[in-house]
C-alpha cells in the first residue's frame, strides 16, 4: 500500500521534476522504474534522457574473473558482483565507450578469438562477426562520429605490426549496418602493450611509439574523418604506461615501475576538444616508502585506476602478500586511495591461495560508466 501511494503522490509532480530525480537514479534502478507508467517508459527509453543521464553518471570500476564481474564505485568503495554471462568466459580484452564493453574473448591460439558488444546494465550481448577472423595480435578501439548522431557507434580494429605484418590492415565496423570495411591506413607505430586505449570523447588514444624512433607519443584515432594522428609527445616513460579519462574531456597518464617503493607519477592533459594542441603538465607524484607496485607481477592484469579530486589516485589491482613465512603467498585484489602524503586507504576485496606458483584473480578491468544504452549491432 505504501508503495502505491508513493507512486501516485510521484505521479502529481510535474514532468520535469520527476526526470530531475530520475537523473540521480543509478540505471538497474531506473530499469526497475519502466514499467511504472507508459509516462515514465517513454521518458526512460528516450534518447535525450539515456545520453544526459550517462553525462551525469559517476564512474565506476569493472573487472572480470572466470565466471564473476566485479563493478565498485571507488569513491565509496562499495562493490556489486554478478555472474559473468557464459559467452564472456575467457574475455581478454575489454574497451569501454559510452557503458557499452567491447569484449574480446580467446586464448593462446592465434585465431581462436571473438568479439563482442556488451552492456552489463541491460544485461545484453551481441556477437560481431568478423570480416575474415579475429586475431590475439589485433588491437581494438570504440567511439562515434562526433559530428553526427552519438548513437551510430564503430568499432576499430587493427593488427599490430610486430606480431602480424603479412595481414596488417585498419578496419571499421559500423554498428547501425552491421558490416566492415578497409581503411586505406598503414600502421607504422608500436602501440605500448602496457598501455590500454581509452575512448574519449568518441576517440579513442594510446601511448605509441614510431618505427625506428625514441620518442614516444599519444595516438588518436578520430572517428570522424577516420584517421590516425600523433596528437603530441608523451612525458618520458618511467616504467609502466596507463592512460584514462580525466574530467570528462582529457586524459591521465599514471607511471611506476613494477617494483613496491616506486614513485608514482600522474600526467594530466589539456583538453581535447577541437584540433589544437594537446600538452601534458605533471599533476603531482607520489614518493613513500611504503608504496605499493601496482602492477606487481607481469603476468598479473593491468590495474583499473582513475584519478580522483585533490590529487588522489584510486586504482584496484592484485599483489601478493607475505605473511612471514615460507609459504607461497596469496594473491589478493586491492583497493587503494593515494595521495600525495601515500596510501590512505587499502581495502583488500579478494584473498587466493594456489598450491603453487600465480594465478591471476581476475582477467581484466576497466573504468566503466554505466548506463541504459542500448546495442544496436
Amino acid at each position: 500500500m505504501a508503495s502505491s501511494k508513493r507512486s501516485w503522490t510521484l505521479s502529481l509532480l510535474p514532468l520535469e521534476v520527476i526526470e530531475e530525480i530520475l537523473y540521480k537514479a543509478p540505471p538497474e534502478s531506473l530499469l526497475r522504474s519502466k514499467p511504472t507508467c507508459k509516462q515514465w517508459h517513454a521518458l526512460i527509453t528516450s534518447r535525450r534522457f539515456i545520453y544526459e543521464h550517462l553525462r551525469r553518471s559517476p564512474q565506476r570500476f569493472i573487472r572480470t574473473n572466470e565466471t564473476v564481474v566485479h563493478i565498485m564505485d571507488p569513491v565509496t568503495g562499495r562493490r556489486s558482483d554478478s555472474p559473468l554471462p557464459k559467452e564472456l568466459y575467457d574475455v581478454r580484452v575489454m574497451v569501454h565507450c559510452d557503458g557499452l564493453m567491447l569484449c574480446m574473448r580467446g586464448n593462446s591460439q592465434y585465431r581462436n578469438t571473438k568479439l563482442a558488444l556488451w552492456n552489463p546494465v541491460l544485461r545484453k550481448l551481441a556477437w560481431i562477426k568478423p570480416s575474415t577472423c579475429f586475431t590475439t595480435s589485433d588491437y581494438y578501439g570504440m567511439g562515434y562520429d562526433g559530428k553526427k548522431s552519438r548513437c551510430d557507434y564503430k568499432i576499430l580494429r587493427f593488427t599490430d605490426r610486430r606480431y602480424d605484418d603479412m595481414h596488417n590492415k585498419v578496419e571499421i565496423y559500423e554498428c547501425k549496418t552491421r558490416s566492415w570495411r578497409t581503411l586505406d591506413a598503414k600502421v607504422d607505430w608500436d602501440v605500448d602493450i602496457t598501455c590500454k586505449g581509452v575512448s574519449v570523447m568518441g576517440n579513442m588514444y594510446w601511448f605509441a611509439q614510431k618505427t625506428n624512433e625514441t620518442k614516444l607519443y599519444i595516438l588518436r584515432f578520430d572517428f570522424s574523418a577516420e584517421t590516425f594522428k600523433d596528437v603530441c609527445f608523451a612525458p618520458p616513460s618511467r616504467g609502466d604506461n596507463y592512460l584514462a579519462c580525466f574530467d570528462g574531456d582529457r586524459l591521465s597518464l599514471l607511471q611506476q615501475d613494477q617494483e613496491t617503493t616506486s614513485p608514482i607519477e600522474v600526467w594530466v592533459s589539456s583538453k581535447l576538444a577541437g584540433d589544437g594542441d594537446v600538452l601534458f603538465s605533471k599533476y603531482f607524484s607520489v614518493s613513500r616508502p611504503d608504496l605499493p607496485a601496482l602492477l606487481f607481477h607481469t603476468d598479473m592484469a593491468h590495474p583499473v585506476y582513475c584519478i580522483g579530486k585533490h590529487k588522489r589516485v584510486m586504482a584496484w589491482c592484485e599483489g601478493d602478500v607475505y605473511d612471514g613465512d615460507d609459504k607461497i603467498p596469496p594473491t589478493c585484489v586491492i583497493f587503494y586511495e593515494i595521495d600525495e602524503g601515500g596510501v590512505r586507504r587499502q581495502l583488500e576485496t579478494e584473498r587466493h591461495y594456489y598450491g603453487s606458483g600465480y594465478s591471476g584473480t581476475f582477467l581484466c578491468g576497466y573504468v566503466y560508466v554505466p548506463s541504459l544504452v542500448p546495442l544496436s549491432v
